[in-house]
């Protein structure tokens, strides 16, 4: 029975990491992360230079007139932070294009005119009496109407799903027509190549985009309603819920290492869900610090280097101590001592494969709840306020403890996650020991 379970798993775990649309939602966002990054460390810059309160001017006066090079860092948050959703879906859709073999940059335009025929296009806002300010409604009334432009509801991770879907969408649609020929313009072959495909591709995207516009007049006509703001009700909202319980985060950690114990890139699995949800948690944590307002959410992208891969997946940080001090085997000191550089940059491979961790029955039990036990401890820690939630994104190679001061600027935050260093230490500690008498018992039975 628990062999049916496990060759099933694995079946269900290869198809979803090597199905196409996770693989090009995988890749966009590997190409996003350096966005976010940039403007997660714009935000740093500048609370470290310019800020009056918390920055070196508050520390030494003779400085102040660092703050006044605060824009220079707010502009290129801005132009990062709050435009997530116009790269994800060029960039989706760019992916979606190289493997449907058409041209990737211009899939990327495609989608990106696609998406943004979707949203609207003006900005209204009724004036409020009481508080005698302008607040922003969906609905085509008010005292002031703001034409031809984009609401940041619409560009920043609010918009993330649809700019998923949109450009997966979109691209399939166009490589259809492309690869059919029905609608290409074939010119002579006189005609230079990249003017030749510029023709070739003009009825192709005017038939996409003009698909989209219509659906998206259809839809709002019918439903009063915006299909932007309908995918973010109904999709994003409920999962971002999810995963700002504990549950979700302990159901995400335990099938990650699931998918890692039978073989399969248990991240890459998984990591079609929490990295997008993870990525705009992050970002509205940053637009709350930035308001100097609380942060309102524990899991993040960066929660999840923090506390649930503390040395890589399986939080093995703890199991290579544990090897160092407990362990008697020549093989399992061996594999720990080339692994032990790359886990301080939480990169674990080495191990993972060269212990092996892959049906190890002995590690497996902790490899699956070292993850678990560490993210509940840092999850409850914050929210109690002891530890402090996640506002910089940071890479995911980035040291433990440097990576959880350098991502919240609390030293309490590290003190959290030397705890969960050493629990997950303790986790593995008696299974390393087993793991000696059972290397015994080997060597006896020969």
């Amino acid at each position: 029975m628990f062999a049916k379970f496990i060759n099933k798993l694995e079946y269900i775990g290869g198809k979803v990491s090597t199905f196409t649309y996770v693989s090009v939602i995988r890749v966009a966002f590997v190409k996003l992360m350096p966005i976010i990054i940039l403007g997660s460390f714009a935000t740093l810059l500048n609370n470290v230079l310019c800020s009056a309160t918390n920055g070196l001017p508050a520390l030494f006066p003779n400085l102040m007139f660092l703050t006044d090079f605060s824009p220079i860092f707010s502009a290129i948050n801005y132009a990062t932070m709050n435009f997530l959703s116009i790269f994800v879906v060029f960039l989706v859709a760019q992916a979606m294009g190289k493997e449907r073999k058409i041209d990737e940059t211009f899939a990327g335009i495609v989608g990106l005119i696609c998406y943004i025929s979707l949203v609207p296009t003006a900005i209204t806002r009724v004036f409020d009496v009481a508080t005698e300010s302008y607040k922003l409604t969906g609905k085509a009334v008010g005292e002031l109407v703001i034409p031809n432009a984009l609401a940041v509801n619409y560009t920043n991770t609010r918009g993330m799903f649809l700019a998923m879907i949109v450009g997966i969408i979109a691209t399939e649609f166009l490589a259809k027509l492309l690869n059919g020929g029905k609608m290409n313009i074939h010119m002579p072959d006189s005609v230079p190549p990249n003017v030749a495909t510029a023709f070739e591709v003009l009825f192709p995207s005017i038939t996409v985009a003009g698909v989209f516009g219509i659906f998206g007049f259809a839809f709002q006509k019918v439903t009063e309603m915006n299909i932007s703001d309908v995918i973010y009700k109904v999709l994003q909202i409920p999962l971002e819920a999810i995963m700002q319980h504990p549950a979700g985060v302990i159901v995400l950690a335990l099938l990650c290492q699931v998918f890692w114990l039978i073989g399969i890139h248990g991240a890459q699995v998984i990591g079609i869900v929490k990295d997008p949800i993870g990525l705009a948690a992050i970002a509205i944590n940053l637009e709350a610090h930035e308001a100097g307002k609380a942060l309102p959410n524990i899991f993040t992208y960066t929660f999840w280097n923090i506390y649930a891969t503390i040395g890589g997946s399986g939080c093995t940080i703890g199991l290579l101590i544990a090897i160092f001090f407990f362990s008697k085997r020549a093989d399992y000191r061996t594999i720990g001592g080339f692994s032990a550089i790359p886990a301080l940059f939480n990169i674990n491979e080495p191990l993972i494969f060269g212990l092996p961790l892959v049906l190890n029955p002995i590690i497996a039990i902790p490899f699956i709840f070292a993850p678990v036990i560490s993210s509940i401890i840092g999850y409850f820690l914050t929210y109690v306020g002891f530890a402090a939630s996640a506002f910089i994104t940071v890479p995911f190679t980035l040291p433990p403890l440097v990576n959880a001061f350098v991502s919240t600027g609390s030293f309490k935050t590290v003190i959290v996650q030397l705890i969960c260093i050493v629990v997950t230490v303790l986790i593995y500690a008696p299974f390393v020991i087993a793991a000696n008498q059972q290397a015994h018992e080997e060597s006896f039975s020969l």
